[in-house]
């Protein structure tokens, strides 16, 4: 029984081990992904930049100020469109440095936060198991793979010796 116990949980080791291996390389695909996004949503606003200096405004957000005084509701609307859009290229830019830039945890609390799971459903559509080559990645992927394998075992080990524990009182009762 404590052989089968062992396999067990050098095979959920190994399991934990292989998927916090695949953070790092999620995060370089997330980053390329991210990429992307950011280049053409700042093509976006420097065309809204050039358009404030044509119409000599000190800047977008001036621009968007005068659109969203404007009475015409799809003026106003696009204003909202264009705050949006820069509001969009800044977390980008957040993005962008904190998987560049940004540790193992930074990387993975990220790119997993529920509010952009959306983005990361895009990103796992393309994503491919492969294995970091750094070795940053490789510690801290085994950090994580023991401290939850820890957790995760922890709680069976408790239980096991809560057994052993009650085996040998009851063993005890009966030879008194």
């Amino acid at each position: 029984m404590q052989l089968m116990a062992r396999v067990i949980d050098k095979i959920l080791f190994a399991g934990l081990f292989i998927a916090a291996l695949q953070v790092p390389i999620l995060a370089d695909h997330y980053r390329q992904y991210l990429s992307g996004y950011y280049d053409a949503t700042r093509e976006q606003v420097i065309e809204l930049e050039n358009l404030a200096r044509q119409f000599n405004f000190s800047s977008v957000d001036a621009l968007i100020e005068s659109l969203r005084n404007n009475a015409d509701g799809v003026v106003q609307q696009d204003a909202e469109n264009k705050a949006a859009l820069q509001a969009k290229l800044e977390e980008a830019d957040y993005g962008l440095k904190t998987l560049s830039t940004g540790n193992y945890f930074e990387q993975a609390r990220y790119m997993f936060a529920p509010a952009r799971k959306d983005t990361l459903f895009r990103v796992l559509d393309n994503f491919a198991p492969s294995i970091p080559l750094t070795p940053a990645a490789i510690v801290f992927s085994l950090i994580v793979a023991i401290a939850l394998n820890i957790l995760v075992v922890s709680p069976l080990w408790a239980g096991r010796q809560v057994y052993h524990w009650r085996q040998a009182r009851k063993a005890r009762v009966r030879f008194s």
